[in-house]
């Protein structure tokens, strides 16, 4: 499950940069801002991915050493 989180996270840094590629490429064929806006949501949601990655992790006892009382 981790793993599938992580490869969805590395495609959508990888469509986040396409899409930043797209718009500096063919800025007067598309919606520059909109493909901006896109861009980012595919970051957030790739960081989201990666934060959900490794709290699973930690939960599953691999993220390090857990703090104890």
């Amino acid at each position: 499950m981790t793993r599938r989180l992580l490869d969805e996270a590395v495609g959508r840094e990888i469509h986040a940069n396409a899409l930043a590629d797209l718009a500096v490429r063919r800025p007067g064929d598309v919606h520059v801002p909109t493909l901006r806006v896109l861009a980012r949501g595919q970051r957030i949601r790739a960081m989201e991915l990666r934060g959900t990655a490794a709290a699973l992790l930690h939960l599953q006892g691999l993220g390090g050493q857990s703090t104890s009382s």
